[in-house]
């Protein structure tokens, strides 16, 4: 299983982990090791945001000035 599906998977069960969290539970689960950036990085490629994963839909400017 690539690690990007992995994140996903794992995060998406678990919306309460942190970056930290999911790189030791990728690191224990298939011995690769990544940095917490980068765990929030590809999360953040596939629109899942913040300490707490959720999908988020971005603002549009009209949104921003209401």
């Amino acid at each position: 299983m690539r690690t990007g599906i992995y994140l996903t998977v794992t995060a998406k069960r678990n919306r309460r982990s942190t970056a930290s969290d999911l790189s030791r539970q990728l690191s224990s689960a298939t011995g690769t090791t990544v940095s917490r950036q980068t765990v929030y990085r590809r999360l953040g490629h596939i629109g899942l945001y913040a300490r707490r994963p959720v999908r988020c839909v971005p603002l549009t400017a009209t949104h921003c000035r209401l």
